[in-house]
């Protein structure tokens, strides 16, 4: 199968197409560098918001699509934000409509629900996108929808929770305290350390998204979460006991204003409608970070 992979240069492009070249599958990764970051058997430079797709895509031959590629900016970049992602979107669907393309993956984000107010949260939680960001990604999520009811693209739109893996952002909690854990620096908590968040591997999104690919009854819009649902206190001390770390975990004196927030998230759709079960404990991602850190050293 040739499938399409934009935004192939970033940290979840670039697990999804290693994962896709391990199945057997013929990669065409497509992002905005001149030069390829990540292993694709093929690499395009576009534009998706403003480049000639034909142009750019030409005769490849593609089966599926997996959109990956997003502006995740905030203030001031708002129109460029929305331009970027929701004119990006429709265009790639509207070509993926007129090329007779089987399906279409893309990823949104579980914060499009604004705050945790129902748990567990479900795919019918209300919605209160925080940043013009997460209205975009609410916006695709409702573009894809339209492309198939009105013309039968088959599109699934999975909200994420918090990923990791080799490659994320390292201001992040998690890549935080796993490398103050290994360098037995003090781990700082704001608040009571109380806020609970579901973290997932990439390489789970990578399952998910191969999962939707091939299973023709998947439609619509997925929680892709995983059962690592811990609190930041609890997140601290895993890393401190799994590194063997004589880091120190202290709280800081100044509130955490999402300190009772849970994101406990339902997965039952998934399972039901995919197949899909969650392979990487809390516990394998933090000892596989602390190797990566180690390793950096």
């Amino acid at each position: 199968m040739n499938i399409l992979v934009t935004g192939s240069n970033g940290f979840i492009g670039g697990h999804i197409c290693n994962y896709l070249s391990a199945k057997g599958e013929y990669v065409i990764g497509l992002d905005l560098h001149d030069d390829m970051r990540k292993s694709c058997d093929k690499y395009i430079k576009c534009n998706l918001a403003y480049d000639d797709l034909n142009s750019a895509l030409g005769e490849n031959k593609i089966d599926s699509v997996v959109h990956l590629a997003s502006d995740m900016r905030h203030e001031p970049y708002a129109v460029d934000v929305v331009t970027n992602n929701c004119r990006g979107a429709e265009r790639l669907l509207e070509y993926c409509e007129k090329k007779n393309i089987s399906s279409f993956v893309q990823l949104s984000s579980l914060p499009v629900i604004g705050y945790p107010r129902e748990v567990p949260i479900t795919e019918e939680h209300s919605l209160r996108p925080p940043t013009v960001y997460h209205v975009t990604k609410h916006t695709q999520e409702l573009l894809a929808n339209y492309a198939y009811y009105t013309f039968g693209l088959r599109t699934v739109s999975f909200r994420i929770c918090s990923p990791v893996g080799e490659g994320v952002n390292p201001k992040t909690i998690f890549p935080t305290f796993v490398r103050k854990a290994v360098n037995n620096e003090t781990i700082s908590l704001i608040g009571k350390g109380t806020r609970k968040q579901t973290y997932i591997h990439v390489k789970d999104i990578a399952q998910a998204i191969y999962k939707a690919i091939n299973t023709d009854t998947a439609q619509g819009v997925y929680n892709l979460a995983s059962y690592n649902l811990i609190s930041n206190y609890e997140l601290a001390q895993k890393c401190v006991e799994l590194t063997a770390s004589d880091s120190e975990i202290v709280f800081l004196d100044k509130p955490d204003p999402m300190d009772e927030y849970v994101w406990d998230i339902s997965i039952e759709k998934i399972k039901k409608d995919l197949g899909y079960e969650p392979e990487i404990s809390i516990d394998e991602a933090i000892v596989e970070f602390a190797g990566i850190v180690k390793n950096e050293e």
